[in-house]
């Protein structure tokens, strides 16, 4: 099977590149002492193929690496890793998760479809304990609960400053009617949504039922764009974890698939109308 070039893979490359050329090596005495082919080097800087973690601890011994830059690196190796479907029960974040933080805070747009809840970007602290609180089957929920939500929440300074991460969030009709954490947080949750909505780096729809089945509906959807030449990257979310679809070809469907399941949602306005009276009828029971 030939081997296929990811973002994760080609940063790790890209980094391992930069600091070769900086020690003055070639490729073909990096491939010598690894004993490797030359081809086999490039494969790995060019984003191809992942080197072994020995490999790259060689590597970055030769190539004078600092402490600093062999964390980054050593972060950027582990999120190339991550393409097992394995769940962790890590008393840490989990390894996939801590891969979606990292391209989560190098993007600069988001664009999401969520037919189950409320974008993590977007909840609220008792909506995400309430989802947490639900998992208790796949998720250590007695240890981590209130690690996890934080984590979630302090995400939601990407939101914020003078360049902000753009968010374009398509939301399931479903999402804003089910009593997540009962009426009452669920209340809180919708009128964050409302305020969330009114900043000019978040757009906020809705699918309504009449809108009939629409693609992706199966599951939730992110694509992350980049502000550097670096393309566009999914994530598939399931149960316990998710996947990385990396490949062009298959991200711009997935992009394509947005873009229609967004011209099916509710406008902007027509969205949050609904949203606000979703809201004022949880108030009320």
């Amino acid at each position: 099977m030939p081997s296929m070039q990811t973002r994760r893979k080609r940063k790790v490359g890209q980094t391992l590149a930069r600091l070769r050329e900086r020690s003055g090596h070639t490729i073909e005495q990096v491939a010598a002492l690894l004993r490797r082919s030359a081809g086999q080097v490039s494969k790995y800087e060019n984003g191809y193929n992942l080197c072994a973690f020995a490999e790259l601890s060689t590597m970055l011994v030769l190539y004078n690496a600092t402490a600093e830059e062999r964390a980054e690196v050593e972060s950027l190796w582990e999120d190339a890793k991550q393409d097992s479907t394995r769940i962790a029960f890590s008393s840490a974040v989990p390894p996939k998760f801590r891969a979606f933080l990292r391209t989560e805070a190098d993007a600069t747009t988001i664009s999401e479809v969520q037919p189950c809840c409320v974008p993590g970007l977007l909840q609220t602290a008792e909506y995400a304990a309430a989802i947490q609180q639900s998992s208790y089957r796949i998720v250590d929920t007695s240890v981590e609960q209130d690690r996890l939500v934080n984590a979630r929440l302090a995400r939601q300074r990407l939101l914020e400053g003078d360049q902000p991460l753009r968010l374009h969030a398509v939301l399931d009709v479903a999402v804003i009617k089910r009593r997540v954490g009962g009426p009452s947080v669920m209340a809180d949750q919708l009128r964050h949504l409302l305020a969330a909505g009114q900043r000019d780096n978040i757009e906020i729809q809705v699918i309504d039922y009449g809108a009939g089945a629409y693609g992706t509906m199966s599951g939730p959807v992110t694509i992350f764009g980049f502000e550097d030449e670096d393309p566009n990257t999914v994530y598939l979310e399931y149960p316990g974890g998710g996947e990385w679809v990396d490949d062009a070809a298959d991200t711009a469907k997935f992009v394509a698939m947005f873009q229609d399941v967004s011209a099916l949602a509710l406008s902007g306005a027509e969205s949050a109308a609904l949203i606000r009276a979703q809201a004022e009828a949880m108030e009320e029971l």
